[in-house]
């Protein structure tokens, strides 16, 4: 018995030893499979780049800064390939400057520009664990606390729809910044405190790199670092202050060379309150898993929120006792997550907040609602609240956890349908979905789509080939959809009027379907429109019947499903006066064989960095219904010059 007691005594001691290590191989082994099951390695480390939605965004835009930091040095470029002349990497792409970054060092060490793009995507999945362990470290959660904050941030980043949306779509840069977040937080927390140098180095370089990776963590920072330095502030050595001027120095330092260039083009700028506009009805709409009224605020994914409201009452709950014992992490956890709630449902009221997109922030809230959270759960368990429970209690408790565990389960598998039993054909023989005849629809019937990135769509690459076999650059495409546009734009040397509608900048006013979405336009207004902006090709993929019967104006040539490629029959010119021949390429026009006795007036966007050589100038051109304007050479000049962009 004496040995018997010894043995079992043992093992418990090595089972309490192991449980932990175990544990955590677990949880890491979990996120690398469930990060390898969604991002296929073989579409990760292959060479083309991950394309889709707002991926082909963020790929053109890479494209161009590397190309410009290769070619200029610079980090941006008057790209001739985009809306007729367009300042690429000034200011839309603000929130792409660590993934340029990022690819071109790896471009520049051997990688394959694509592997080396899909490699930031990588970076945002794989940091999200590690980023919620050491930021509860730091907050002083023991080493139980942390690992379940691992497990709160990953169930959120896999089954949150909101994360899921962001990181699925191509909103990689703002999913990665509202995640490491949480971390200069925690670090900023621990210098306030103990004033450590290291603590301030590590905070300065992560939030030096959160601003290259989206600008708008700037907001998810100020509150909780202004909270918790005024309430230290007093108290602080001149040391102290002066790390903090320190970080704020660094940070605006790494970012300062894109910040010159976003305001010196500042004025091209349109407003931006345009999408994530959310307000109280969303809060509703969340609270019961429901998309809102607008499918471009919350997502158009199943609005998945089980996990969140979880999280979110067990951090009021951890608030409320960190009140009450005057528990310093209570200040930088209710300013932070308070505001970013705040803000995400209230700041659809309010013109300067509209302007940051405001539902965009409940991604970086929900994130900081894991260290709380976590906290709270690992006390109650440890605690002696539940143990002192009547047994009606454990009943009403049971009862509680077999209701909702059902909830929790089917926000995970809506992620992983392929875990869904597969559905036997209807009794017609279609296996289609019923809902696409009588409006019939539930939860897995017919089973939707796997929320995981594929290789390139076939159509796209069809459509690509046939414009680099057909279009010898001599006139311009507009493409109807946005993300064929902006996938043209990329993967072709073609001259694209189209891409990404949302794109707040003057330059999209050469989109027609930015400006009229259906191509309602009179006959007199299309044709001006065609010729104003040497439109060659039209692609069309959804139904624009107004635009489709024009066949005085525009020819059939090519149909590649489900898209549309018609001809101009007005022909097409780069020159609105004079004539001659215009070859453009990136930061530089090459215009030969012109009248010189004549202004020539090109249908290019001015720029007031562009010049002229040589012997020549350049002025703009006013354009109907073009804030920008066209590029007008007036006389002298040869009958042979170029435009270059001269930075």
């Amino acid at each position: 018995m004496v040995w018997n007691a010894e043995k079992a005594a043992s093992l418990k001691r090595f089972l309490g030893r192991a449980a932990y290590p175990s544990l955590f191989t677990l949880v890491v082994l979990s996120h690398l499979a469930l990060t390898f099951y969604y991002e296929r390695p073989s579409l990760i480390f292959g060479p083309e780049p991950n394309s889709w939605l707002d991926f082909d965004t963020h790929i053109e835009q890479v494209w161009r800064v590397t190309e410009a930091l290769d070619g200029w040095g610079k980090a941006w470029a008057y790209d001739v390939q985009l809306l007729a002349g367009y300042p690429n990497g000034t200011i839309f792409d603000a929130d792409n400057k660590g993934w340029e970054l990022w690819t071109f060092a790896l471009w520049k060490l051997g990688l394959p520009k694509g592997t080396a793009f899909n490699l930031f995507i990588l970076l945002a999945h794989l940091i999200v664990p590690w980023v919620a362990y050491a930021s509860a470290r730091l907050f002083r959660l023991d080493r139980w606390g942390a690992l379940l904050a691992m497990v709160l941030a990953l169930s959120l980043w896999f089954f949150d729809g909101f994360p899921r949306w962001n990181w699925w779509i191509g909103m990689t840069a703002w999913a990665q910044a509202g995640v490491l977040a949480l971390l200069p937080v925690a670090l900023f927390y621990r210098y306030v405190d103990d004033g450590k140098w290291w603590r301030a180095a590590a905070a300065a370089v992560l939030m030096a790199w959160g601003h290259l990776v989206h600008p708008y963590i700037f907001v998810v920072l100020l509150f909780p670092m202004a909270a918790m330095y005024i309430r230290a502030f007093r108290t602080m050595g001149w040391k102290r202050h002066a790390g903090i001027v320190a970080i704020a120095l660094f940070t605006i330092a790494v970012n300062d060379y894109w910040l010159v260039t976003a305001f010196r083009f500042w004025h091209y700028i349109l407003d931006s309150g345009y999408c994530f506009q959310a307000g109280v009805s969303y809060l509703i709409t969340d609270y019961l898993g429901l998309i809102g009224k607008d499918p471009l605020v919350s997502g158009v994914l199943g609005n998945r929120t089980g996990f969140r409201f979880l999280y979110i009452a067990c951090t009021v709950l951890c608030l409320i006792g960190w009140r009450k014992t005057r528990d310093d992490r209570f200040l930088p956890f209710a300013a932070g997550a308070g505001a970013l709630f705040a803000i995400t449902y209230l700041g659809g009221y309010i013109w300067i907040t509209k302007q940051v997109q405001p539902y965009r922030f409940i991604l970086p809230a929900i994130f900081m609602l894991v260290i709380p959270a976590a906290d709270y759960i690992v006390g109650l368990v440890r605690s002696d609240r539940l143990r002192g429970l009547p047994r009606k209690a454990y009943v009403v408790i049971g009862i509680l956890i077999f209701i909702s565990l059902p909830h929790f389960a089917r926000d995970m598998l809506y992620f992983t349908p392929a875990l869904l039993p597969d559905l036997k054909p209807l009794p017609e023989g279609k296996s289609a979905p019923i809902a696409d005849v009588v409006g019939f629809g539930t939860f897995g019937f017919p089973k939707h789509m796997e929320f995981r990135h594929g290789p390139h769509w076939p159509d796209f690459t069809a459509v690509s080939e046939w414009l680099t076999t057909h279009d010898d650059g001599q006139g311009r495409v507009l493409v109807e959809w946005n993300v064929l546009g902006e996938h043209l734009a990329w993967r072709t040397r073609s001259q694209i009027l189209g891409g990404f509608h949302e794109r707040n900048m003057k330059h999209t006013a050469s989109n027609l379907f930015r400006i009229n979405p259906m191509g309602d336009m009179t006959d007199q207004e299309l044709a001006r429109y065609l010729q104003d902006y040497a439109v060659k090709w039209v692609i069309l993929t959804h139904s624009r019947p107004m635009l489709e019967k024009r066949r005085d104006l525009l020819e059939p040539i090519k149909f590649i499903p489900n898209h549309r490629i018609y001809e101009s029959k007005l022909g097409w010119s780069y020159f609105q006066q004079n004539q001659g021949r215009a070859v453009p390429s990136m930061n530089r026009i090459e215009v030969t064989e012109t009248e010189p006795t004549q202004d020539v007036v090109l249908r290019f966007h001015w720029l007031e960095t562009l010049i002229c050589t040589p012997d020549c100038s350049i002025d703009r051109e006013p354009v109907l219904g073009n804030p920008v304007g066209f590029i007008r050479v007036p006389v002298p000049h040869p009958a042979d010059f170029v435009i270059e962009n001269g930075y």
